[in-house]
């Protein structure tokens, strides 16, 4: 056909006879991609499998560290919730009359269970031993609404009362304590009256003796700080081992849903000034902020992945030029314009990385799936727990499955395979049909 300055112009077509041709009559440059693909002597060109590997590896691999890395996130949102509160609204110091304030807080209508709590570190003895935990007041009859802290009995019985408490089951391992193991306590203000002068002289110092419990249960949350921190008994004794009349260190407050946090909190802060409400992000902002730097940081190092594998396309492209010269040089004396042989070698990327990507995307279904396996197989190889449960407090990986973290991890394999195809793409579109065609 003729172009707009009389020369003749190729128009690439293949034979509507072959078994090619039908289907690419119309993706002619298609058609040479894809030939372009299996080398003279063999079926698969190795060249073009390492490349096709690479963009696999990089796709599979980042998108089994996000699920794993947002399961993980989830997890430990799931385990903080379910020892923490929502909400929690405290002051300065002690809190009088907390019935006016729960009556305020229970009127929202996102609130779904307000408990008094006394909150705050003791002394504690067993066994010899020294330790200085928390203890915390528990309301049988409003507490259960706000942390279900039953359901991580783990030996014993849930009755924390005058002289029982439940204690998490870090702190009981490392002191030695179990179900009946007696505790002594000693409150901060114990310990002030015992460190403290008389107004008299003549006047002896009392001593105040440490309150005895018993242990009546030992539970686990899943969370070290919390099974190694924490005494639980009843609301009541919390108070008198604080010396607190009718008064409260704080209320506990649970939500329809835990994303409703932040705006219940803005509302409760307008509506009880002077006092604190915190959410529970705010209580484990570190914690959260460094999973979330861990993910964006094995995230931005794992992409290089991709990149490495980019960069083994673009020279396997680049080899196939040089391989392909003659053919260039043929396709270019007899018509073909720059830009159809710059589509022939853009499509091989796209080719390329359509494929990879598809593989890289069910590769990683199948690894998460069988996660567990693959994780038990590779500590029994090396003789090491990847993830050792005393550690990380998980029975098994958890892995949040994401459709846009498997869309989003494809299209950017696709995208880096695309541009790493431009540049020999248009390397071979300016190359000079002669000289190639002088290239044996």
């Amino acid at each position: 056909m003729k172009g707009p300055a009389g020369q003749t112009v190729l128009r690439l077509e293949p034979r509507g006879d072959s078994p090619h041709g039908r289907g690419m009559k119309s993706w002619p440059e298609l058609f040479l991609a894809l030939r372009f693909l299996r080398p003279h002597r063999s079926f698969l060109s190795v060249i073009t499998v390492l490349s096709w590997l690479g963009v696999v590896a990089g796709v599979l691999v980042l998108i089994v560290v996000q699920c794993v890395m947002r399961g993980f996130e989830e997890e430990l949102t799931r385990k903080v919730i379910g020892f923490q509160s929502h909400l929690t609204v405290a002051g300065q110091g002690p809190l009088p009359e907390p019935g006016r304030l729960l009556e305020a807080i229970r009127s929202e209508p996102e609130v779904t269970g307000a408990s008094p709590a006394v909150l705050g570190p003791v002394l504690a003895e067993t066994r010899g031993r020294i330790s200085t935990p928390r203890i915390k007041g528990w309301d049988s009859t409003t507490a259960e609404s706000v942390v279900p802290l039953k359901e991580c009995l783990m030996e014993g019985a849930w009755s924390p009362g005058a002289d029982q408490l439940v204690v998490g089951s870090e702190w009981a391992t490392a002191n030695r304590v179990q179900i009946g193991t007696e505790v002594n306590l000693l409150g901060p203000q114990q310990f002030r009256d015992l460190v403290g002068k008389t107004n008299s002289p003549g006047v002896p110092k009392k001593i105040p003796l440490p309150r005895t419990f018993r242990v009546a249960g030992i539970f686990k949350t899943g969370m070290y700080d919390y099974d190694s921190d924490y005494l639980v008994t009843d609301l009541a004794t919390a108070q008198d081992v604080y010396a607190l009349t009718n008064s409260i260190h704080g209320v506990a407050i649970r939500l329809q849903q835990s994303s409703q946090a932040a705006a219940v909190a803005e509302k409760l802060r307008a509506k009880l000034p002077g006092l604190r409400v915190l959410t529970w992000m705010d209580h484990n902002q570190r914690l959260f902020a460094a999973v979330a730097v861990e993910r964006r940081v094995m995230s931005f190092l794992l992409f290089f992945v991709m990149a490495v594998a980019a960069l083994g396309l673009s020279g396997t492209l680049i080899t196939v030029t040089v391989q392909r010269a003659r053919l260039i040089g043929t396709l270019a004396a007899i018509g073909a314009t720059p830009g159809q042989i710059a589509t022939v070698f853009t499509l091989y990327g796209v080719v390329i990385g359509v494929l990879g990507s598809l593989a890289g995307v069910a590769g990683a279904w199948l690894a998460l799936v069988n996660r567990n396996g693959i994780a038990n197989l590779i500590a029994r190889i090396t003789g090491q727990e990847l993830f050792p449960p005393e550690i990380y407090h998980f029975a098994s990986l958890p892995v949040k499955y994401d459709a846009g973290v498997f869309l989003g991890v494809a299209a950017a394999g696709l995208a880096l395979s695309v541009l790493a195809a431009l540049v020999p793409a248009w390397a071979a579109s300016r190359t000079e049909p002669a000289a190639n065609l002088k290239r044996s």
